[in-house]
């Protein structure tokens, strides 16, 4: 690096040449031209007058932390210019911050969960383009210690919670504008150690707690205004070793243990004032592994024990005076790998056990005496990852697993010879992060898995290109799914769908403009869906839903103006919704709410003070949450709370003192508590709970001796608990448990290629018995896509490669993301390579179309039927002596996704109602399957309908009398028989009987009634609200089917026939009618379809359901004939009138009438393989935006003019020869 003019020496190294020494690339440039060797120079200077911090030039080492995953992806955060330049990465709990510029707010704090949505600035400490430049990111127990400028105390100590109000100065110790410059940080057994410069001391040793008060010198090393110059100080088991000056012996090795009599220089290596600048440390089982320049060997490999005695060389590795040049020194599984120059290669990769014999080359990358330049080391899930250079590809990344066959390139990220910039490696959350330049977008932050084709650009987060909707947060409510949502000038929004592209909208453009709200952590609780969004007024709080835009709002702005409370990790007890939120005051804390204002309150300050408990990972567990917390004391553990303060306290500490288990991925199974914890001995294992201290436990050591297994995603599905984890051999891959330590084992290898390679498995979700994930493979098939497993190595397989390849699998991985079960059907965010990152859905349901048909009087047999007509069974509902016919309604009353019959006897016949299963004709269970719907002395008929009027997932109960009854509308609960109301669709004294269907009018997701009166009444079609018995509001809630002088009376049924998300309203004359059917648009009262069933001449009557018989997604229409016509069954297309089905529901010769209802038994699939993916949302969406307002039908009924008699319909019917012969061919009436 090139030193400004002020700066200390660099190893005593001051003049260009020697500088260029260090970099063999950059002196091959200077070679080249001289006004390269100018810009080089012009960028390091610019650089450096960025930074503005006065700080000894020197190499920094990145600390050590691993996990594992397998998604890979480029976050474009700089829009404007060309670079953000991501650097200074820290992990904190699986996530991470770190440095960037936006282009807009200069380089400053940001933050990521790993996920291109989840990565934001934190806070713009330097208001405006004029950059802060936070660096030495340091975690301490949760809390984010850095240095930053914020333009007025110059670069002094700061901290951050991850939000912007719990980002603050820690002190200002050198008051005024000049700054003390903190670096070289490091966690201390939970205290913050670093260098700093004060005018009395000069740079020395401090330490901090997080508070003004709490942030002290530690030791003077070199007495008075000179300076220590402390250097790269390190933590290895609980002691502080740094380089330091005490003015009389150089820079030499010092240890410390936090207090001034504790530190003291541990060996004098280059006796005198000369200095041995010991850096590059690094912990090898114990021992202190690190570089100093000692007269007679220049900069060499050197091990302590913390002793002088006990300090030593390791190895003279380039004899003589020279030095080696010994730097970035990793432990990768016991093994110490750095780069050195052994006088022959150049700079190469080396490995050590500590011992002279046992330090050798690992490979020379770039052939001859010029060296590879390693830099950036780290370890990875058991493997070195690195920088190189080559004269072929640059500098890229590298990786090795200690051999020389094993060392080779990962990947030429900028192809060519010219570099990608690729550096500041960091390990979190499972996943290796750094910065790269690929060409396109500058250099910006990158994801990988440490395979070629798993490091790729996958997406930029801000492009309203064609990259995708990057559809997220999938919750079901009520069978409608709501999901965020990314659409050109909207920005990310609330969208609905029912799965259907016609039937995706916009639920409310909260935050208007290209911003978007960014809706996310979507959860329902008491019939309402709660989320975090941003309107751009009060910040990113808690907001609320009912599916209307008119119903979407905000809760309560919990940190009052502009500043967001962030709230997040939701879990629902005992219908309250608990949460993590940031009122700027507590820091962010546990919260609860029951979805108004006043009852959004703190539940316990568990951290007191501001600085927050950093909670995470809130669940429900038996009753109880759970979750991991601070409380400032004991580090981040295992907590509980029962949603009261008092009741809110730590499980355990685990790793006891300041340190933290991180516990995490808590999961339920058979009542005992599984999770992930690090207890400080046996590294991230497997972990139970019964919820007390005492029964808290490690469950497994997959990861045998300190290494980490490191298991996440638990999830269980049927008695079995899968997760995924890491035991060296085989990578990170697909586990699970029941219970026992004999029951958990390695479930399968998915990604067998090469030893400890790992498929990453993630996103795990239940779905039917089912467990969904995405997993990655190397092979030249497929990379990261969708697989599915039923816990044995035979039944995991791959579901679908839905972007097919024949590269390296990563390349063209799909990445399923949000794996969310609705009702049955996978739902997910992924990328097929055409589309983008969009909405997909996989059902793993096997979908029977059933026809249910009841007799009129004459008999009371129910009979049910498949979609082509075949007879699947029969029963009575009553008695076989009942003669007085039934009537049907089809539903899902007790959830169980079967088809259930609601039958209620006809004239003679008590208000007897009740319910069977499709499959066995046997009365249901687990919902309301037999009641009187009126006094039992009522014996006139019910008729019944079935919809979902509470929006609670099942199916409820509607009932009306038949002629002789006033118009009495009952609905009852179909989970718990009560009654949610009742009312008359029309004036009490009309006595013809009502006839009833439900369907969701007005596309809200709630069933809506439909009713029609009986023979003597005019076709009146009215349609009120399900849970109020209100008269509906909307285009076709209040009108005429026929001539107002039609009293033949009307039956009704409702279904989506033209898939447009709104049930549309179907009708059919009773006896004395023709059969002329017609259907009415919910959504404009437009005619629909308007036909004959029948021969035009039949005046029996038809009765009308609605079900999607041919699975298309548009509800069709079935028709049977009243009295006096034959038992002939029909189904039509509701798009084209086509004929679906045509059978006989019984004998030919039987004459009595028919009612009918249909529907669609929903049963978890037995052949995965066999099932469909679908995109149905890949595509333009603008059409899909659905105003608000519409013009409403008026309270009283419509006349219209034209409206024809069905004798006039007639008449034109004839006239087409072509539609008779369509409709009428093989009749039996």
């Amino acid at each position: 690096m090139l030193l400004k003019e002020g700066f200390t020496s660099y190893r005593g190294k001051t003049n260009l040449s020697s500088i260029l020494a260090y970099f063999p690339t950059l002196s091959k440039l200077c070679g080249l031209q001289g006004r390269i060797v100018m810009a080089w120079t012009n960028w390091f200077t610019e650089r450096n007058e960025r930074r503005e911090q006065p700080t000894p030039l020197q190499l920094e080492q990145l600390e050590s932390r691993y996990l594992l995953t397998a998604e890979l992806s480029m976050i474009d955060i700089n829009l404007v210019g060309r670079h953000s330049d991501p650097e200074n990465f820290v992990e904190v709990g699986g996530k991470f911050f770190f440095s960037a510029n936006d282009g807009q707010n200069g380089d400053e704090l940001w933050f990521s969960d790993g996920t291109s949505f989840g990565t934001f600035m934190v806070k713009d400490i330097r208001a405006g383009a004029t950059s802060s430049n936070p660096s030495n990111l340091t975690n301490v127990n949760g809390t984010v210690f850095f240095s930053a400028n914020d333009g007025s105390y110059g670069y002094e100590l700061w901290k951050t919670d991850g939000s912007s109000a719990g980002t603050q100065l820690v002190k200002d110790l050198l008051p005024g504008s000049s700054g003390s410059s903190p670096s070289d940080m490091e966690n201390l057994n939970g205290t913050l150690m670093f260098r700093a410069y004060n005018a009395s001391v000069g740079f020395e040793l401090w330490s901090s707690d997080g508070t003004s008060g709490g942030t002290q010198l530690v030791a003077d090393i070199n007495p008075g205004s000179s300076s220590s110059s402390i250097t790269d100080t390190f933590n290895m088991d609980g002691t502080l070793f740094f380089g330091a000056n005490d003015g009389s012996d150089g820079n030499e090795l010092w240890m410390s243990d936090g207090t001034s009599g504790g530190t003291k220089m541990v060996v004098d290596l280059n006796p005198g004032s000369f200095n041995a600048f010991p850096d590059g440390f690094a912990n090898v089982n114990g021992t202190l592994f690190f570089s100093a320049t000692v007269s007679g060997y220049g900069q060499e490999l050197w091990k302590s024990d913390g002793t002088s005695s006990g300090t030593e060389l390791v190895k003279d590795i380039r004899a003589g005076g020279s030095g080696s040049e010994t730097e970035e020194l990793v432990n990768v599984n016991g093994t110490l790998f750095f780069a050195a120059n052994g006088g022959t290669y150049g700079q190469e990769l080396w490995k050590s056990d500590g011992t002279s014999g046992g330090t050798g080359l690992v490979k020379d990358i770039r052939a001859g005496s010029l060296g590879s330049s390693i830099d950036h080391m780290v370890n990875f899930d058991g493997t070195l990852f690195f920088t190189a250079y080559t004269e072929s590809y640059g500098t890229e990344l590298w990786a090795s697993q200690g051999d020389s066959a094993s060392t080779q390139l990962i990947k030429d990220i900028l192809p060519g010879e010219t570099s990608s910039q690729v550096g500041y490696l960091l390990v979190a959350s499972g996943t290796l992060f750094f910065r790269a330049n690929g060409g396109t977008f500058g250099r910006e932050l990158w994801q990988s898995d440490g395979t070629s084709g798993g490091t790729e650009i996958f997406k930029d987060i801000n492009s309203l290109g064609s990259l995708g909707s990057d559809a997220s947060s999938f919750v079901d409510y009520s069978g409608t799914v709501f999901f965020a949502a990314n659409k050109d000038l909207l920005g990310k929004e609330l969208w609905m769908t029912d799965g259907t592209t016609l039937g995706t909208k916009l639920v409310k453009d909260i935050r208007p403009g290209a911003y978007g709200s960014s809706p996310d952590d979507l959860i329902v609780m008491n019939g309402t869906i709660f989320f975090r969004a941003n309107d751009g007024i009060n910040g990113s709080e808690l907001w609320m839903t009912d599916g209307t835009s008119a119903g979407t709002q905000l809760v309560k702005d919990i940190r009052s103006g502009s500043e967001s409370s962030s709230p997040s990790e939701f879990a629902t007890l005992n219908g309250t919704l608990f949460f993590a939120a940031n009122d700027g005051t507590y820091g962010s804390e546990l919260w609860k709410s029951d979805g108004t204002s006043a009852g959004t309150m703190l539940v316990k300050d568990i951290r007191p003070g501001s600085t927050g408990s950093s909670l995470f990972g809130l669940v429900e567990i038996n009753g109880t949450l759970f979750f991991r917390a601070t409380d400032g004391a004991t580090g981040t553990e295992m907590w509980k709370s029962d949603g009261t303060s008092a009741g809110t306290e730590l499980v355990k500490d685990i790793r006891s003192g300041g340190s933290s288990s991180f516990a995490g991925s808590f999961a339920n199974l058979n009542g005992t508590i599984f999770f992930a914890a690090d207890d400080g001995s046996d590294g991230s294992e497997l972990w139970t709970s019964d919820g007390t201290s005492a029964g808290t436990q490690l469950f497994a050591d997959l990861y045998p001796g300190s290494g980490s297994s490191s298991p996440n995603g638990m999830t269980e599905v049927n008695g079995t608990l899968f997760f995924r984890a890491n035991n060296l051999t085989n990578g990170s891959e697909l586990w699970m448990t029941d219970g026992t330590s004999m029951g958990t084992t390695l479930v399968k290898d998915i990604n067998t290629l090469s030893k400890g390679a790992g498929s990453f498995p993630s996103e795990f979700t239940n779905v039917n018995g089912t467990l969904l994930f995405r997993a990655g493979t190397n092979s030249s098939s497929y990379g990261v896509e969708l697989w599915a497993s039923d816990g044995t190595s035979s039944g995991t397989q791959l579901v679908k490669d839905l972007r097919p390849g024949n590269n390296s699998s990563f390349s063209y991985g799909s990445y399923p993301n949000y794996l969310t079960n609705i009702n049955g059907t996978l739902f997910f965010a992924a990328n097929d390579g055409v589309n983008g990152n969009e909405l997909w859905m996989f059902d793993l349901m096997d979908e029977t179309p059933k026809i249910v048909t009841g007799s009129d009087s004459g008999s009371g047999i129910v009979r049910v039927f498949d979609g082509t007509g075949s007879e699947l069974l029969n029963f009575f509902p009553y008695t076989p002596a009942f003669t007085g016919g039934v009537r049907v309604a089809t539903g899902d009353i007790n959830g169980d996704g079967v088809l259930d019959i609601v039958t209620a006897a006809g004239p003679g016949g008590g208000p007897h109602v009740q319910v069977f299963d499709s499959e066995t004709g046997a009365l249901i269970t687990g919902g309301t399957n037999n009641f009187y719907a009126y006094a039992p002395n009522i014996t006139v008929g019910v008729f019944v309908a079935v919809g979902d009027v509470n929006k609670d997932g099942f199916d409820d109960i509607i009932t009306s009398v038949d002629a002789g009854g006033g118009p009495h509308i009952k609905v009852f609960n179909g989970q718990t028989g009560a009654v949610i109301v009742e009312f008359y669709a029309y004036a009490p004294n009309v006595t013809v009987g009502v006839r009833v269907a439900a369907g969701d009018i007005d596309g809200d997701g709630a069933a809506e009634i439909i009713t029609a009166p009986g023979a003597g009444g005019g076709p009146h079609i009215r349609v009120f609200e399900g849970m109020t018995g209100a008269q509906a509001s909307g285009p076709a809630t209040n009108f005429y089917a026929y001539a107002p002088n039609v009293f033949t009376g009307v039956y009704v049924a409702a279904g989506d026939v033209n898939n447009d998300g709104y049930d549309d309203i179907i009708t059919a004359p009773g006896t004395g009618g023709g059969p002329h059917i017609q259907v009415f648009s919910s959504a404009d009262a437009s005619l629909l379809q308007n036909f004959y069933a029948y021969d035009p001449a039949f005046t029996g009557g038809v009765r009308v359901g609605a079900a999607d018989i041919n699975l298309d997604g548009f509800a069709d229409i079935l028709t049977v004939p009243g009295p006096s016509g034959g038992p002939h069954t029909r189904a039509f297309s509701g798009v084209d009138l086509a004929d679906l089905s045509n059978f006989y529901s019984g004998s030919p010769s039987s004459v009595d009438g028919l009612f009918i209802a249909g529907g669609v038994s929903r049963l978890p699939t037995s052949s995965i393989g066999a099932l469909p993916l679908s995109a149905p949302f890949a595509g333009p969406t603008s059409s899909m935006i659905v105003s608000s307002t519409s013009e409403e039908t008026p309270a009283e009924p419509i006349f219209e003019a034209k409206k024809k008699s069905w004798y006039e319909d007639a008449d034109e019917f004839y006239q087409s020869a072509e539609e008779i012969d369509k409709l009428f061919s093989g009749l039996g009436i």
